[in-house]
């Protein structure tokens, strides 16, 4: 994966993109290429032929009126489009259109076009969707890490993004925490209502956790019905206050089930802090005792790891 790959992933994971922004963003760069050619043969097809260019060519806002652009307006104060790949793109696109729709004016009324500013025009639709197909790669890539019935990150960027968290911790000497939170007799709920409520079960509790928690907290899909959470800037006791909030939420929260009535279902949560130069493997073994103790002790509660806990 090239540099600006790795850029453009990275910047999906700062945004904290959830999956249907990303499939989004996919969706748009693809048609955006395709559209780009599409508008290219239009291009064409007006120099060759010497007729009036189209109006998607030569009009002043030409690149607002593309699918591309007005999918651009609408999404423009949005986080990830202060991102300096994204920028970039729409600085390309508007000034390929620009171009574009002085050459076809030329060609329309003059006999030639000069040949390096032919070549030139080319050059710029082709960096296009050279950049564009790029970033959608990236993003596409990142998409790929997501749990996708959760939309929750895979636990192989949680570990990536842990060491990162770590390393931030040493150079900042400030506290954070992990918490492992397993949804509580959920083999029952498979059980008796089968796999598909226990998969509602599973995104139901996925989208609580994720509106409760604050914004620079992050959330894994740990494996089956667990995930780990990440509490930056945040001690032990801090984070037991904001993940029983989060328990006291989902506990209330009806889960529409097919043919049933709703089910209440809870949640139990372990507690360790992240220390850095410990082994990430050990720091959630914290987590996970700790989280025993939590069903121990009845379930649908929050337990902080201690020593007494080994």
């Amino acid at each position: 994966m090239s540099a600006q790959d790795t850029s453009a992933q990275q910047q999906a994971t700062d945004a904290a993109l959830s999956r249907r922004q990303l499939e989004e963003i996919v969706r748009e760069l693809e048609a955006a290429m395709e559209e780009t050619r599409q508008w290219l043969a239009l291009f064409h097809r007006a120099l060759v032929c010497q007729l009036r260019p189209d109006p998607e060519v030569v009009t002043e806002d030409a690149h607002r009126m593309s699918r591309f652009g007005r999918w651009y307006s609408t999404h423009r104060d949005d986080d990830i489009f202060s991102q300096p790949a994204f920028a970039m793109l729409v600085g390309m696109h508007q000034g390929l259109y620009a171009h574009a729709a002085i050459l076809a004016v030329r060609g329309w009324k003059d006999d030639r076009i000069p040949t390096e500013e032919y070549d030139a025009l080319l050059h710029k639709i082709d960096s296009f969707n050279e950049q564009a197909g790029r970033m959608a790669r990236a993003f596409r890539a990142a998409l790929s890490d997501l749990d996708p019935l959760t939309g929750t990150n895979t636990r192989m960027t949680m570990e990536k993004e842990l060491m990162r968290e770590q390393q931030r911790m040493r150079r900042s000497g400030r506290p954070c925490s992990i918490a492992i939170a397993d949804i509580d007799r959920f083999k029952s709920v498979n059980d008796t209502y089968g796999h598909q409520a226990g998969d509602r079960v599973l995104a139901r509790v996925t989208r609580i956790i994720e509106d409760t928690l604050r914004p620079y907290d992050s959330i894994y899909r740990f494996g089956g019905e667990e995930f780990l959470i990440c509490l930056p800037d945040t001690a032990p006791e801090d984070a037991r206050r904001v993940l029983d909030r989060v328990r006291t939420t989902i506990s209330e929260t009806p889960v529409p089930i097919d043919n049933a009535d709703p089910l209440f279902v809870t949640v139990s949560f372990g507690v360790a802090q992240l220390v850095p130069r410990r082994k990430l493997n050990e720091l959630m073994e914290r987590a996970d005792r700790a989280l025993y103790e939590a069903k121990n002790n009845g379930r649908d509660q929050v337990v902080v790891w201690t020593a007494e806990l080994i």
